[in-house]
């Protein structure tokens, strides 16, 4: 991680807006602008609160709220301590799972959507995972369902090794706006599994249904591996939908 020295940021230019932005706004601005254009690469450090404040003319106060703002939107990591300090980072999925998370507490989401959203989202990654698989993903995803296996003789829970298979295979399509989705709607189900837990059904389904679709996928058969997640996610999809007009 190398330091980003505050000369390198520049300060917001005179514009003439109808309203002056707010202090902490233009900090925000600023760095964005530097990280979309490459000016800051993932893991530098940022300058340090005094410097950055001297440098735009404003408070720590205002600083420090910049920084939120940037932490909430993905863009920079803030760590406590001796080697601490504020990180540029690439964002990934959490900006994305926390609205959704937002979206779900607030009762805006329930889980038959969920469902519906992953079985037009997945099938496709599946059809691009056939295409590009790697050896070292195809022994990630042999190694998830031998884990799965090991835990249902153990009868112990295997919804986030479940789900792990799922973001393996969002990982090896190869293309990094389906598997930032994918994560995203992956961590609201985890969100979900904590307060309604999958029964034991669920998870047996998912052990055979992850077998046939890792075949598929080794095999570089796009179609095959498309329908094989297709029947799996329609499967989930029903029982969901079974299992809350019953009330479980």
């Amino acid at each position: 991680m190398k330091p980003v020295a505050a000369r390198h940021l520049r300060a917001a230019g005179p514009r003439a807006p109808r309203r002056r932005p707010r202090a902490f706004q233009r900090i925000v601005d600023e760095i964005r602008g530097d990280l979309f254009r490459g000016r800051i690469a993932s893991g530098d450090r940022l300058p340090n609160e005094a410097a950055l404040g001297e440098q735009f003319g404003v408070s720590r106060l205002a600083v420090r709220e910049a920084l939120r703002v940037l932490e909430l939107q993905g863009l920079v990591r803030v760590e406590h301590g001796f080697q601490g300090g504020a990180f540029a980072t690439t964002g990934g999925s959490a900006p994305v799972s926390d609205a959704l998370e937002t979206m779900l507490r607030l009762e805006h989401l329930d889980r038959a959507e969920i469902y519906t959203a992953r079985r037009y989202l997945e099938p496709g990654v599946a059809a691009l995972a056939a295409r590009a698989l790697d050896a070292e993903t195809s022994a990630a995803l042999e190694a998830n369902l031998a884990e799965t296996d090991r835990r249902l003789q153990l009868k112990k829970p295997a919804f986030a090794t479940n789900l792990e298979f799922h973001a393996l295979l969002a990982r090896a399509c190869e293309n990094r706006i389906l598997t930032l989705m994918t994560d995203a709607v992956l961590e609201l189900l985890s969100s979900v599994e904590r307060r309604r837990p999958a029964d034991e059904a669920v998870n047996r389904e998912a052990a055979r249904a992850h077998a046939a679709i890792l075949g598929a996928v080794r095999g570089g058969d796009a179609a095959a591996s498309r329908a094989a997640m297709e029947k799996h996610l329609e499967w989930l999809e029903r029982h969901f939908a079974a299992g809350s007009a019953t009330g479980k």
